[in-house]
């Protein structure tokens, strides 16, 4: 625990000073094209600038989206009192997991759902639990097909479903057992979804 603290601490503020130095890109790249709009006419390589700058613009906003959802990871290992908020913890995991998801062809979504549910668990284990239920549902993934991830509340407890193939194919998988041991340990109940599909994660309520 102290190390996975410790790391959180020097990631966060790293990633604090990679988002001052991608705000700073910003401006700049937000002076010139100002500067391009006012004598624009007259230069030559105007619409190259252009298409240049509009690449700067999206770049930056993309590395601001993974600096705030690495952030987020850093404090992760943070126990909380009014605990974790699961949707928070699975917005930032489904950002830093698309490229894995995109080896396969596979497109990783956060489904809009129930904001404001918290969990007694800290969010790192609750991201490390629904990171494991990846590993063993992308490998069944057809390719170019989207895995769908939703936040609920059910019974009063907030629950992470995933919209994967079969429930028995995902227990054939090597890291099942892990997977099950670890929701175990954590009181975290793990049950097929609708129609014996995917996974559904209960995780335990929060205390406050």
């Amino acid at each position: 625990m102290r190390d996975a603290l410790f790391m959180g601490r020097l990631t966060a503020s790293a990633t604090h000073e990679m988002q001052n130095i991608l705000a700073t890109i910003r401006e700049s790249g937000g002076l010139m094209e100002d500067l391009l709009a006012m004598g624009g006419a007259d230069f030559a390589h105007a619409e190259r600038f252009k298409k240049g700058l509009g690449i700067l613009a999206e770049q930056v906003e993309r590395g601001m989206a993974l600096s705030e959802q690495l952030n987020y990871c850093a404090h992760a290992p943070e126990a909380t009192p009014a605990g974790a908020g699961v949707n928070e913890a699975m917005r930032s995991l489904v950002g830093l997991c698309r490229r894995d998801a995109s080896r396969g062809r596979v497109s990783l979504v956060l489904a809009p759902g129930r904001t404001g549910l918290r969990t007694s668990l800290r969010a790192v284990e609750v991201m490390d639990l629904v990171g494991q239920v990846l590993d063993c549902g992308l490998p069944l993934m057809p390719r170019g097909c989207q895995l769908m991830l939703s936040v609920e509340e059910q019974g009063g407890l907030a629950v992470v479903r995933l919209d994967a193939p079969g429930f028995e194919a995902l227990r054939q998988q090597p890291g099942y057992a892990e997977l099950s041991r670890c929701a175990k340990a954590s009181q975290v109940g793990v049950c097929a979804g609708p129609g014996g599909q995917g996974v559904v994660l209960s995780l335990p309520k929060a205390m406050a």
